[in-house]
């Protein structure tokens, strides 16, 4: 964990094109990276869960929360955010076509 904790990317995944993680909280998320998320999911996966969970973030920012805060970890690819980006623009048309609530 040492390791991974002095180290992170430079650059955020926007400036990279990286595939990266986002790690949610009851009240912040993060981006890390998927080495990152792997110690992440390792801890809450142990069969004695620690108490915290240490780990840092794409920027750089050295993050320590309570492992039962956590919510999730979820991969985030750019094939994924496009595909995301793609079903919103057809849900959005969708909408669009569809009658007022008014009958109009």
């Amino acid at each position: 964990m040492d390791r991974l904790w002095q180290g992170a990317p430079r650059e955020p995944p926007a400036a990279t094109g990286v595939e990266h993680f986002v790690v949610s909280s009851r009240s912040a998320f993060w981006y890390v990276s998927t080495e990152m998320a792997r110690h992440i999911e390792a801890c809450l996966d142990a069969p004695e869960r620690p108490e915290w969970v240490r780990f840092v973030d794409i920027v750089g920012a050295r993050v320590r929360i309570r492992a039962s805060e956590l919510e999730y970890v979820t991969q985030s690819t750019r094939a994924h955010r496009a595909a995301w980006r793609a079903f919103r623009r057809m849900l959005d048309r969708e909408e669009e076509d569809e009658p007022g609530e008014d009958g109009g």
